[in-house]
């Protein structure tokens, strides 16, 4: 099941990108996202490109009671997120969403670009459950829960730039 999330930014592609390399940031996204203090990574700087990794526990109550019994009361999450050096203005990425023991992932790329005097974050990608019969169900389950934890994301880093930190 394909899905494609856009968001306007008050910074430029360049302030945006030193943003969500900052490992503060990092740690503050992750918690708006879930429960509890994650275990958050960042390799590299703004500048040269950088990896973001963030592992942590969620509870199963974020996906319908008819499939928590594929993933039990917890769920261990890891999100990586690739971003490659600049090219101009424009910023590329790649990001990977796996479920631990779950039978699915979400995985897709990341731009953003310049959008006036702020810039423009454009997520874009794909999520597949390997699960007979109820699979795409599933997926719609779970493409519904990561838009809403990438909203939340959104919303934390909305008030970053703005000076919340």
């Amino acid at each position: 099941m394909n899905f494609s999330h856009s968001h306007r930014f008050a910074a430029t592609p360049d302030g945006v990108a030193a943003m969500l390399a900052d490992p503060a940031f990092v740690q503050r996204r992750g918690a708006a996202s879930g429960t509890g203090e994650p275990d958050v990574e960042v390799e590299g700087t703004a500048e040269d490109g950088f990896t973001v990794a963030i592992r942590q526990q969620v509870p199963s109550d974020t996906i319908p009671a008819e499939f928590r019994s594929f993933v039990g009361s917890r769920l261990s999450v890891r999100y990586t997120e690739v971003w490659e050096p600049p090219s101009g203005e424009d910023r590329t990425g790649t990001f990977a969403v796996e479920i631990v023991g779950a039978p699915g992932h979400a995985a897709g790329s990341l731009a953003l670009v310049p959008d006036g005097e702020g810039s423009r974050f454009v997520a874009t990608g794909a999520i597949t459950v390997r699960v007979p019969l109820v699979g795409a169900m599933i997926e719609a389950a779970v493409k519904d829960a990561v838009v809403k934890g990438l909203e939340a994301e959104l919303v934390v880093a909305d008030a970053w730039l703005a000076g919340d930190r």
